[in-house]
């Protein structure tokens, strides 16, 4: 069992939530998400799969557009996210919701509804 570091930031690079820590069995990408995952399914991560979560290897690669991307499930994470200070970087996707497009057809659709009832 290893305590990881993270950070959830949305797709901006804004910081979500401050650093904050989670423990895995497996220390690979895959369990990192699981756990974030788990611990903000009622908050930030409400609707939203674990495996739509991006992990990056740092905040410092992160801001230098390096974005070291640790892309496969499988990748594992043992070198990074062991303190604050080197936090991995978990970046959340735009919820559906928050598309004005999706809101646009939505409301379109209630209103037809609506009309007909």
């Amino acid at each position: 069992m290893a305590r990881k570091w993270f950070q959830l930031v949305g797709e901006d690079g804004n910081a979500v939530t401050s650093t904050d820590a989670v423990v895995v069995d497996i220390e690979d990408v895959v369990a990192l998400r699981d756990a974030v995952k788990e611990k903000l399914r009622d908050s930030h991560l409400a609707g939203i799969a674990a495996s739509d979560l991006t992990v990056f290897a740092n905040r410092a690669e992160y801001d230098a557009k390096r974005s070291v991307l640790l892309p496969q499930s499988g990748s594992p994470v043992t070198a990074y996210g062991n303190n604050e200070d080197n936090a991995l970087i978990v970046q959340v996707p735009k919820r559906a919701e928050s598309d004005s497009r999706y809101l646009s057809s939505q409301t379109l659709k209630n209103k037809s509804k609506r009309q007909y009832l």
